[in-house]
């Protein structure tokens, strides 16, 4: 994996990737509570290794190079239980448009923003919106591991049709990478009801509220189904889901412009 990791490589050797068409995975992630058995880094972990795994499995085809994680996220609502580092967007906008800058001033031309925590699923969608017009030459993708995957995961599991805070997937997934960081001695008492209804207002409307008023313990789900087995077929599926993301020519091609030469005689093209 260090071969792919953009902290591990020389100047000369990061000009090479860009002068072969690079892809640049930026992670995305946080630093927050993960109820009683699981540790604050879990989504910057979970984030950074499916990022060097994809990054692996995609090089071959589409040269892949990893940022290092930026492992602070939009975390307000974990903010009632403790441990939680929390940024406002707009330093996670600030943040963005200073790395997207600087590799495109590389000569990269690929970025894919890869994000591993639920809180900024909205405020990545926003910044690969954002950059894409401030910046030219450059192609943004923002993705978010489990939803690319969600086909590909839902097979996996028995409590829960994806991943959810603390609960069977990121238990599981936490088991195989650092074991020693999980507290299994009483899982089945960390269940909690998995419904993120609490979100909803109306038919199709969002209101925000912290976890404090849907979990007593910080955890959605039932963690208590976990195993390390389940996880390392968990980061499997999520790293090969976005390995062919990054592989597909379609997620990069640029964008047809459809408009005539003249609408009402008023020309679009000068």
């Amino acid at each position: 994996m260090g071969l792919h990791e953009w902290a591990n490589l020389k100047a000369h050797e990061l000009r090479a990737l860009a002068a072969d068409d690079a892809v640049v995975i930026a992670p995305v992630a946080a630093m927050e509570q993960h109820g009683p058995h699981l540790p604050v880094q879990v989504d910057s972990r979970l984030a950074t290794e499916v990022s060097h795994r994809a990054a692996n499995k995609a090089h071959d085809t589409q040269p892949t190079v990893v940022l290092p994680v930026v492992w602070a996220g939009l975390s307000e609502h974990h903010m009632p239980f403790g441990g939680t580092i929390t940024l406002d967007y707009e330093t996670l906008l600030g943040v963005f448009r200073c790395i997207v800058n600087s590799v495109q001033r590389h000569g990269f031309s690929k970025v894919l923003i890869l994000n591993g925590h639920g809180g900024n699923i909205d405020a990545c969608k926003m910044m690969a919106q954002q950059l894409s017009v401030e910046i030219s030459e450059i192609t943004v993708i923002a993705a978010t591991y489990w939803l690319e995957a969600a086909s590909r995961l839902e097979s996996l599991l028995e409590d829960q049709p994806n991943v959810m805070h603390a609960g069977e997937a990121e238990t599981s997934m936490m088991m195989h990478l650092a074991p020693d960081l999980v507290d299994d001695s009483d899982l089945p008492s960390h269940r909690t009801t998995a419904d993120l209804s609490f979100l909803l207002a109306g038919e199709a409307s969002f209101r925000w509220r912290d976890l404090a008023s849907v979990t007593s313990n910080g955890v959605l789900g039932d963690p208590s189904t976990a195993s390390g087995t389940k996880g390392e077929q968990l980061l499997e599926a999520a790293s090969d889901a976005i390995c062919d993301l990054i592989c597909d020519s379609q997620t990069w091609s640029a964008a047809p412009d459809l408009r005539g030469d003249h609408t009402a005689e008023v020309p679009f093209h000068r």
